[in-house]
C-alpha cells in the first residue's frame, strides 16, 4: 500500500471514483464505485469505464500498469473507509482468477494493512477472519477502530 498510484477524482459523496490507466499506446478510463448492500456494507465495483457511465468489470486492459492500477484501487478503498467511518466494503473478483489475485495482494500487503484494517474472508457464504493460507470466495474489509 506504499506504491505509486494514479491521481483520481472522487464524487462529492465519495461513492464513485474515476482515474486513467496510461500506457505508451493508449489511455483507458477506469471507474470504482461503492454501492450499498445494507446500512453498513458497500459492494465495491471496479473496471473500465464503458458507455452510459457503466463499469465493465471483465475488461482486460493490458496496459502493462497493473501495479499502478491496483495501488490506485487500494488508495480509493482507503479513502472510502476514511470518509465513511464504521462502514465495511465487500469485494469479489468478477472471475475466479481475479478473486485469487485479490487474495495474493491481501497476503503480500498484510504487513501494510494489518494495523489499520480488519479483513474477513467469505467461503461458502460463511464469514470468517482472514487467513493468508486459505482460498476465499470474497472479502469484507473495514477500518480498525481508533
Amino acid at each position: 500500500m506504499r506504491h505509486h498510484y494514479y491521481p483520481y477524482l472522487a464524487s462529492e459523496d465519495y461513492l464513485s471514483f474515476t482515474f486513467k490507466s496510461i500506457s505508451e499506446k493508449r489511455i483507458i478510463c477506469k471507474k470504482a464505485e461503492f454501492l450499498p448492500i445494507s446500512d453498513d456494507i458497500y459492494n465495491f465495483a471496479f473496471g473500465d469505464l464503458a458507455d452510459e457511465n457503466a463499469i465493465d468489470d471483465r475488461a482486460v486492459t493490458d496496459n502493462k500498469d497493473m501495479n499502478m492500477v491496483l495501488a490506485t484501487i487500494i488508495q480509493i478503498l482507503l479513502e472510502f473507509l476514511e470518509t465513511h467511518k464504521n462502514k465495511a466494503v465487500y469485494f469479489q473478483g468478477s472471475t475466479t482468477s481475479r478473486t485469487r489475485m485479490y487474495q495474493i495482494i491481501l497476503r503480500r500487503e498484510k504487513p501494510n494493512w494489518e494495523n489499520r484494517l480488519i479483513v474477513y474472508g467469505i467461503f461458502n457464504d460463511e464469514i470468517m477472519p482472514y487467513e493468508t493460507d486459505f482460498s476465499f470466495d470474497a472479502f469484507i474489509v473495514k477500518q480498525k477502530p481508533n
